[in-house]
C-alpha cells in the first residue's frame, strides 16, 4: 500500500521536474484563484472599466469647452485700396491710393462654448449609462462559464486520479496473482498457460497505470491553463470524488418562469435591445436642432511699431447663441435608423431562441440529473456484488478450488464496475452543474 500511495502523490503533483512549484487547490481555491487571474475574466473586467470611462466622456459632451489662445501677426503687406477723387484745382478726377490697416496685429482671450440644448449628447448619457449594466451582465455571464469550465476541468483530474489509484489496487492484486501462480507452478498445482495468463495481465496492468498517469498529469495541466496558473506551477487537488451521491429530489416539473428570471443570457440579450433602442432615439435625436452657447474674453492689439506699448490694446469680448437646424443629410440617418430596427428585430429573434433552449435544457437537464443518479446508485450496489465475488473466489483458488481463470473473471469484473461507477460518478456531477447552469442557480 505504501508504493500505491507514494505513486499517486507523485502523479497529483504532475511529476514536477526540478524547480516546479506546486500549489493545494480545493475546487473552491481553484474557481477563485481563477477569477482574478485568468486572462480572458480579466478582459471582462476591463471592459466594465471602458465602459466606466466612456460613461465619463458622454458626460464630458455636456461640459463648457474653455480654451486660450493668443496670436500676433506682422502684416508684411498692406493691403491698399485705390479711389477717385475729383482734383480742386484741375477738376479732373485722379487716383488716390489708401493703405489699410496696420503692420501688427494681436489677438488674446479665453473662449467658452457649451451646449445648451443637444439631443445627441442626451442620447449619448443614456447609452453610457445602459452599457454599464450591460457590462455587468456580461461579467456575470463570464463567472457563471467560469465556475462551470473550472469545476468540469477539476473533477475530470479528481476523476483521473481514482481511476489511478484503482489500477494501482489492480496492479497489486495482479502482482499477487502473478506471484501466487507462479508458487503453484512450481509446486506443480497449475499449468503454464496460467503463469502466461498471469504475467500477461500484470504487464496490461503495469501499461495501463502509466496510461492513467499521463491522464492525470494532462488533465492538471489543462486545469493549471484554465484558471491561469503561472507557468511551472502545478495544481494538488485537496477534494475528492464522493463516495456517494446525496438523497435527490426535483421538483416534479421545471419552474420555467423563475429560470428565466435567473438566467443572465436573457437580461443580457434583454439589455442589448435596450441599447439599440437607445441608439435608434438618438438617430432620431439627429432631425432636432441644437443650441450652443458661446462667448469670448480678450483683447485686440493694432500697431505700426511696437504692439507691446501702453494704449495700443483694446477689449474685445462678446457672447452669442448658435442655433443650428439640419435640413437635408443624403438620407444618411434614415439608414441608420434601419438598421437599428433591424438590430432590434435579431434582438427579439435571440430572446425567443433563448427561451426555447432555457426550457430545453431544464427539461433535457432534469432528466439527465435524475437519470445520473439513479444510474450511480445501481452501479454502487454492482461494485459492492463484484467485491464480494472477487473475495470469494480468491478463497477458493487460494485453497485450489478454483481455476485461475475464475479469478481473471473476477478481477477483470471487478475493475470494469469499479471504473464504470468512477464514469458515473463524474457524470452524476457534471449532471448536476447542467442542471444547476439550467435553473439560474450557480
Amino acid at each position: 500500500m505504501q508504493k500505491l500511495f507514494y505513486s499517486v502523490f507523485l502523479v497529483l503533483t504532475m511529476l514536477a521536474s526540478p524547480g516546479q512549484s506546486t500549489v493545494n487547490m480545493s475546487l473552491d481555491d481553484a474557481i477563485n484563484y481563477a477569477i482574478k487571474n485568468q486572462p480572458a475574466l480579466q478582459n471582462y473586467l476591463v471592459e466594465q472599466k471602458i465602459s466606466t470611462a466612456k460613461r465619463l466622456q458622454a458626460i464630458s459632451e455636456y461640459l463648457p469647452n474653455i480654451a486660450g489662445s493668443f496670436s500676433l501677426q506682422d502684416n508684411l503687406n498692406l493691403p491698399i485700396v485705390a479711389l477717385k477723387f475729383p482734383n480742386p484745382v484741375t477738376g479732373l478726377e485722379e487716383n488716390l491710393k489708401i493703405q489699410q490697416g496696420l503692420k501688427y496685429q494681436g489677438n488674446g482671450g479665453i473662449n467658452f462654448n457649451v451646449p445648451l440644448v443637444d439631443a445627441n449628447v442626451i442620447g449619448d448619457l443614456r447609452y453610457s449609462k445602459e452599457h454599464i449594466k450591460l457590462t455587468d451582465l456580461q461579467l456575470q455571464q463570464a463567472l457563471i462559464d467560469l465556475k462551470v469550465n473550472v469545476s468540469k476541468a477539476y473533477y475530470l483530474v479528481l476523476l483521473n486520479a481514482e481511476r489511478l489509484k484503482k489500477n494501482e489496487k489492480t496492479l497489486e492484486r495482479d502482482q499477487k496473482a502473478y506471484d501466487d501462480t507462479k508458487v503453484k507452478f512450481d509446486n506443480q498445482n497449475a499449468v503454464k498457460t496460467d503463469v502466461s495468463r498471469a504475467y500477461l495481465n500484470l504487464q496490461n496492468t503495469k501499461y495501463q497505470t502509466k496510461v492513467y498517469q499521463d491522464s492525470v498529469t494532462t488533465s492538471s495541466s489543462n486545469l493549471a491553463q484554465l484558471i491561469g496558473l503561472p507557468l511551472g506551477t502545478s495544481p494538488v487537488l485537496t477534494d475528492v470524488l464522493p463516495g456517494n451521491a446525496a438523497e435527490l429530489n426535483l421538483p416534479e416539473y421545471p419552474d420555467y418562469k423563475a429560470a428565466e428570471q435567473n438566467r443572465i443570457e436573457l437580461k443580457t440579450e434583454s439589455m442589448q435591445e435596450s441599447l439599440n433602442r437607445l441608439q435608434l432615439k438618438k438617430v432620431n435625436y439627429g432631425y432636432l436642432p441644437t443650441l450652443y452657447g458661446f462667448a469670448t474674453a480678450g483683447g485686440l492689439g493694432l500697431d505700426n511699431d511696437n504692439l507691446f506699448q501702453k494704449g495700443v490694446w483694446v477689449k474685445d469680448n462678446f457672447i452669442g447663441l448658435q442655433l443650428s437646424v439640419p435640413i437635408f443629410d443624403g438620407l444618411q440617418k434614415l439608414a441608420m435608423a434601419q438598421q437599428q430596427k433591424l438590430a432590434m428585430q435579431k434582438n427579439e429573434n435571440n430572446l425567443n431562441s433563448l427561451r426555447q433552449n432555457i426550457n430545453y435544457q431544464l427539461q433535457t437537464s432534469a432528466v439527465n440529473y435524475a437519470n445520473a443518479y439513479e444510474n450511480l446508485k445501481l452501479i454502487r450496489e454492482n461494485v459492492k456484488l463484484a467485491e464480494d465475488i472477487m473475495a470469494d473466489v480468491n478463497v477458493r483458488y487460494q485453497n485450489s478450488l478454483a481455476l485461475y481463470q475464475e479469478v481473471v473473471d473476477a478481477e477483470n469484473t471487478l475493475k470494469d464496475t469499479e471504473f464504470t461507477y468512477l464514469q458515473a460518478m463524474y457524470t452524476y456531477l457534471l449532471a448536476e452543474l447542467d442542471w444547476k447552469k439550467a435553473n439560474g442557480k450557480l
